[in-house]
């Protein structure tokens, strides 16, 4: 894909996502249902989470001319933003988690936009985690994985405010 059609994409999950999560009660955001890894508040801080790790990696693809890429992320960062999602959110948390993952968005599609378009599908040895092996990234992959990470959520919201109803007795 294009990197404008992308670019236009990633806005339109963003979209779907604000519009899924704009369905959840205040009273559900700290639901956590059995056996899952978000409560269904932690879904927007999951949200977030993963922007932040993609565009760290956007940025380092760019900043280092498609060099290899180590780790971005702090040691034990995934498992503290984890932590957080598992816990939810509370009624004043949310504003803020959506202020926060605009910014973050716009920061992701303010990157892409200024990678030269022939760099679009250029690959870099991304290597995500110590230990990992690296694993070819390009923009156009980590705009297209966050596009899809948008909308993975968006049909996990409803079930889990089904479930909570359920559970609730509502």
């Amino acid at each position: 894909m294009d990197r404008d059609a992308a670019l236009a994409d990633f806005d339109a999950a963003r979209r779907e996502w604000e519009s899924a999560f704009a369905q959840v009660p205040d009273g559900a955001l700290a639901y956590l249902k059995a056996g899952d890894d978000y409560a269904l508040g932690g879904l927007q801080v999951h949200v977030n989470w993963v922007l932040t790790h993609y565009r760290r990696v956007l940025d380092g693809i760019m900043a280092g001319g498609f060099k290899d890429l180590g780790p971005q992320d702090s040691p034990g960062e995934g498992d503290a933003a984890g932590q957080k999602a598992k816990q939810g959110l509370t009624k004043g948390e949310r504003a803020r988690a959506l202020d926060e993952m605009g910014r973050l968005h716009s920061a992701v599609t303010a990157t892409a936009s200024r990678m030269p378009e022939g760099d679009w599908s250029r690959k870099a040895a991304v290597v995500y985690a110590e230990g990992q092996e690296p694993y070819p990234t390009s923009p156009e992959d980590v705009v297209e994985w966050l596009s899809d990470h948008y909308r993975e959520h968006v049909k996990q919201s409803a079930d889990l405010i089904d479930d909570w109803t359920a559970a609730a007795g509502r």
